[in-house]
């Protein structure tokens, strides 16, 4: 190896140094840049040649060459700013954005987005960021047989990450009117003999519902109930309505009769669930038949309106243990559950033509797939409007209609042994009576059933409970549906989820964030712009969502710094130097050794 290869030497020197300091000097270029994530170069040894020694092989080092160049993944520090569209990952993943009139996919850690004038939120370079939108459409379904009711989904997700990602886009501008199709209710009620305000030898456990007379312009006197709850209701078109649910307890004995089958210590309220009755828009009875396109058609209703049940959409009792805790519960609708001639009582071709006045047309109510009771309501008088679809055989069976409003109702219950029979499954109101032709001169005893089914309320922190004294209260009331409203204002939380606050005062979660991470980060390509596009070597983009699964949350009005550190560039920088100096000073040293050799001769 002579002296002018020793030069290459340190030219190879050279020009890895100064590649080096490309590197650098991009870092520190990119100090302020959102997102930026710094870079790295190493070396490694180049060729060898080899030669002989008396002690054996020899190998003389032929210079340097550039390893690799990798990037330094860890997270930048975070930058408040005023805008709430402004969203810095906190952990491991990347926002997915797609190219503008393309379907190329890149990736990047800038959360700087905002609305445009189409209310698609996207980047400074026009990406669009992709999520999922989220499903607030109802799906309530009843047990054995009955549909399904409420609005169908028409979007790929709900809180989670599945399906196809898609630009997010405030469309939800005008929130349309959702009626209510959910009810649910934690009150506290008091244990006392004062608490029974309204009684009734013949009927003791329906005597509230026997006091309602949706004739009277006050259905139930004050004195009739020991408790009430109202709750605002929404129709299909946004209207609010109130909804009253009465509670009055239940005198187990006394000198007309004696309710036995509960243990020592029980006690048993009755409720009445109600509307006002000239809101009461329901029709029962009249003859089904089917026109050609086999869509039925309903003629010779009978309306609620006029009649003594009027207003009252449900009745039933709550059963608490010694200890206060609700332990069981019934809940009686009209013409629920006739019977047909194999003895089902959830069959949809039953004919139930009976007057709501009698207790014997008030049946135990179809359970919801959530295992909660359900009621019907009607504001309206249109018929088969989002109702449970019905059957009857063509021809003409007479048949009660289907009201157009079901609402489950949650009093901290849920019969998760999937028994759509509660409490006296197989009876009537009219079951629950001690009425007799000639009334006997013994005291009357009523035996109260038990199906020994598990119901629940796992969702529920608290259920009705009652005192052994004190007034009786609501703790808390709350239901679905709402008014029409126009977007307010949004915002981000640390889960990704897009929220729109509405002019109506509801909030709902719009959209949810998709991030995106990979198996290898340093196979990522860098296209600039604080773009990174996928590679073979990087792996396929994993997806998920913030706040799971080893992703990151997000955070709104943060923006994600540089992580260029400014000390390390510097001292990079000062070793790059050093190093390109020496490298440098071998090629005049080697220079001054050839004029050497070629001053040799003279």
């Amino acid at each position: 190896m002579g002296l002018s290869a020793s030069m290459w030497t340190s030219v190879s020197g050279l020009l890895a140094h100064g590649n080096k300091m490309n590197v650098v000097g991009n870092n520190i270029a990119n100090v302020s840049t959102i997102g930026f994530k710094s870079q790295r170069m190493d070396f490694n040894d180049y060729l060898y040649l080899s030669g002989g020694s008396a002690s054996g092989p020899t190998q003389i080092g032929a210079g340097v060459s550039t390893y690799a160049v990798l990037g330094d993944f860890s997270q930048g520090s975070f930058e408040s700013s005023n805008s709430g569209t402004d969203l810095a990952i906190d952990g491991n993943g990347y926002f997915k954005v797609r190219k503008p009139n393309s379907d190329q996919m890149y990736y990047t850690r800038a959360g700087d987005f905002y609305f445009d004038k189409d209310r698609q939120l996207i980047n400074p370079q026009g990406m669009r960021v992709q999520g999922w939108r989220v499903d607030n459409s109802t799906n309530l379904t009843l047990n054995r047989g009955a549909t399904s009711l409420g609005s169908t989904s028409t979007t790929e997700s709900s809180y989670v990450g599945s399906g196809t990602p898609t630009d997010i886009v405030l469309d939800m501008w005008n929130l349309p009117p959702q009626q209510t199709h959910s009810v649910s209710i934690t009150m506290g009620l008091t244990s006392d003999p004062g608490s029974d305000r309204t009684t009734n030898p013949d009927n003791p456990m329906s005597a509230l519902w026997n006091q309602w007379d949706g004739t009277s312009e006050t259905p139930l006197a004050s004195t009739a109930y020991v408790g009430k709850s109202d709750i605002d209701v929404y129709d299909e078109g946004g209207t609010k309505h109130t909804m009253s649910v009465y509670y009055d307890q239940v005198a187990l004995e006394n000198d007309d009769y004696k309710i036995s089958g509960l243990p020592n210590g029980y006690t048993v309220y009755e409720y009445l669930v109600t509307i006002p009755p000239s809101e009461d828009k329901r029709t029962y009875g009249g003859t089904i038949t089917y026109d050609a396109e086999g869509n039925p058609q309903i003629t010779g209703e009978k309306t609620f309106a006029g009649t003594r049940k009027a207003g009252v959409l449900m009745a039933g009792h709550l059963i608490f243990n010694e200890s206060g805790q609700l332990v069981n519960q019934t809940a009686y609708t009209y013409g629920a559950n006739g019977k047909d001639a194999a003895g089902d009582p959830l069959a949809a071709d039953t004919p139930c033509d009976q007057d709501p006045g009698k207790m014997a047309s008030w049946q135990p109510t179809k359970i919801s797939s959530n295992g909660l009771p359900v009621f019907t309501a009607n504001f309206d008088g249109k018929p088969l409007a989002n109702c449970v679809s019905e059957t009857a055989a063509n021809g003409g069976t007479p048949y009660s209609i289907a009201e157009n409003y079901i609402i489950e109702l949650d009093l901290g219950l849920r019969n998760t042994a999937n028994n759509p029979a509660w409490n006296n499954a197989d009876t009537s109101l009219a079951s629950l009576t001690t009425k007799a032709a000639t009334p006997p001169a013994t005291q009357k005893t009523l035996n109260f059933s038990d199906t020994g089914a598990t119901m629940t309320s796992p969702n529920r922190e608290n259920t009705a409970s009652f005192l052994k004294q004190g007034k009786s209260i609501v703790q808390d009331s709350d239901a679905d549906g709402y008014a029409a409203g126009i977007l307010s204002t949004y915002q981000i939380d640390k889960n990704g989820i897009v929220y729109g606050s509405y002019d109506n005062g509801e909030t709902l979660a719009l959209w949810q964030l998709l991030l995106c991470d990979f198996d290898n980060p340093q196979g990522l390509y860098r296209e600039g712009g604080n773009l990174f596009s996928e590679t073979k070597e990087s792996g396929r983009a994993r997806q998920g969502v913030a706040n799971d699964a080893g992703f990151g949350s997000t955070n709104a009005y943060n923006i994600e710094q540089s992580n260029v550190d400014m000390t390390r560039e510097f001292v990079q920088m000062i070793t790059t130097q050093r190093g390109f100096q020496a490298n440098s000073k071998g090629i005049t040293t080697v220079d001054t050794m050839l004029e050497t050799v070629i001053g040799m001769k003279r």
